[in-house]
């Protein structure tokens, strides 16, 4: 044996309790905060135990990035998230491991390439021009809005509509039945995840029962849009070239692999509803709830669109979301301070080492993202929000620069075949709200909380709207 490696009962241990462990430090709605406090008082690599089951803790980037990296061979998914996902029906990239996320990753991939991305250009200019509406109406009434509440809106309707072309239109009407059904989904599928005993399979609460019946209208539903959109593919080959939507996209790639059931459709479609909504939203919250404190970049990212698309409320083209340089580095920037996936749950398939460290077969580690993010090795002046750090020749005087450590969209080959859409919806929203309306808090900076659920999201982030010029 190399007595030089270490394993996972040579690391250190943050204070626990007696037969819990750290259950119920960890049991709360900020987990990454509580990793991160545990980092700051015994290191970057150390574990925890759960009633007595122990987890594997690294907030080394280093040591994350070779996790990343040896997926999916060497290590998956914590168990749990295939388990309680696979139990509701959903099978898709997300959860999938093994060969069977090697095909749906292909097929995903391919759905969501750049061509693709392009034509769904349209989706995303309306749905940007409904909220410019929207929020046009709030400013006149001085009114003011949970900015998170609203991004919700957004990203669903985007999402839905490029997921299987159905217009929930939430920005302009109240109340849809995907909308409503999520709505229960998603902090059920957390729930479930974090839950130390699965007691829904012996007796279903009042929540549970409401999952089911959910869960079971968005599969009737979403079925039901399979069948509609196969149908198109059939009449229209011009469809077949140029897909309007993820869901007929993926149609065209089952066609050459009727292998890829319909099943399997509705699980990638569920997995797009699920990435898209939650993370992108969180996101763009997070992104304004900086610029409405930074009233100087607030301004760059005004001018930016004023020359890109002067005279129009939203960018009108692909091309001209790609002019968008600094708001790009902003959502970066914003990004790295608040990353809405700070935690990331990985299990090991087989005995392995990373560098010194011997992790064995079922292994559960446990991936803190932000410590290095927001770490000054890596970033100069980390925890100040500077754009210009991810603009070449920028801001010269920032010496360290590492944007390998950006872990927002995962890393190594189970990297989000969704980052490119995602970016997309972000620079639409940041640069036509900067454009078109002045922000402000409605409440202090502190008072803005970080919530964790399945993923981190800004709570009582409220500000003012008003109307620019």
């Amino acid at each position: 044996m190399n007595t030089s490696q270490r394993n996972i009962n040579d690391l250190p241990s943050p204070k626990g309790q007696p037969i819990v462990g750290h259950l119920l430090q960890f049991n709360s709605e900020a987990k990454h905060t509580v990793l991160e406090n545990w980092v700051k008082e015994v290191g970057d690599v150390f574990k925890i135990n759960m009633l007595g089951k122990p987890f594997l803790v690294s907030a080394n980037p280093d040591i994350n990035l070779e996790i990343l990296k040896s997926r999916p061979d060497k290590f998956q998914r914590f168990f749990k998230i295939n388990e309680i996902l696979t139990e509701m029906g959903v099978v898709g990239v997300f959860n999938a491991e093994g060969e069977q996320w090697k095909q749906h990753r292909e097929l995903t991939a391919e759905a969501l390439n750049v061509k693709n991305v392009r034509s769904f250009f349209p989706t995303l200019q309306m749905m940007t021009e409904r909220l410019y509406g929207r929020w046009c109406a709030f400013a006149k009434a001085e009114k003011e809005i949970d900015v998170q509440k609203e991004m919700v809106r957004y990203t669903v309707d985007i999402t839905t509509s490029i997921a299987f072309g159905y217009d929930v239109n939430t920005l302009e009407k109240e109340g849809d039945v995907i909308q409503d059904r999520m709505e229960k989904i998603f902090p059920m599928i957390n729930s479930r995840i974090t839950a130390p005993i699965p007691m829904w399979r012996f007796l279903k609460s009042k929540k549970d029962k409401e999952l089911d019946i959910a869960l079971k209208a968005i599969e009737d539903l979403v079925h039901q849009f399979i069948e509609e959109a196969k149908a198109r593919l059939d009449d229209n080959s011009e469809l077949q070239e140029n897909p309007t939507n993820f869901l007929e996209a993926l149609l065209v790639e089952q066609k050459k692999n009727p292998a890829f059931t319909d099943q399997e459709v509705f699980g990638n479609v569920f997995t797009i509803l699920l990435a898209g909504e939650d993370t992108t939203s969180n996101s763009i919250s997070w992104t304004l709830f900086y610029l409405a404190q930074h009233p100087e970049i607030y301004q760059k990212v005004r001018d930016e669109a004023n020359q890109v698309f002067e005279g129009e409320s939203c960018a009108t083209s692909h091309e001209q979301v790609a002019e968008l340089k600094y708001t790009e580095a902003v959502c970066m920037e914003a990004m790295r301070l608040k990353p809405v996936t700070p935690n990331l749950y990985m299990q090991a398939k087989e005995d392995a080492v990373i560098q010194d460290l011997a992790i064995k077969k079922g292994t559960t580690i446990m991936m803190q993202n932000k410590v290095g993010q927001t770490d000054e090795a890596h970033f100069t002046d980390a925890d100040q929000f500077i754009p210009e750090r991810w603009i070449a020749n920028g801001c010269p005087h920032h010496t360290a620069h590492s944007p390998q450590m950006m872990r927002a969209f995962g890393a190594g080959p189970r990297f989000c075949p969704g980052r490119n859409l995602a970016i997309q919806e972000m620079k639409m929203a940041i640069s036509m709200i900067c454009k078109n309306f002045d922000l402000e808090l409605a409440v202090k900076p502190e008072e803005v909380k970080e919530i964790f659920t399945f993923t981190m999201f800004p709570e009582g982030l409220v500000v003012r709207l008003g109307e620019h010029g």
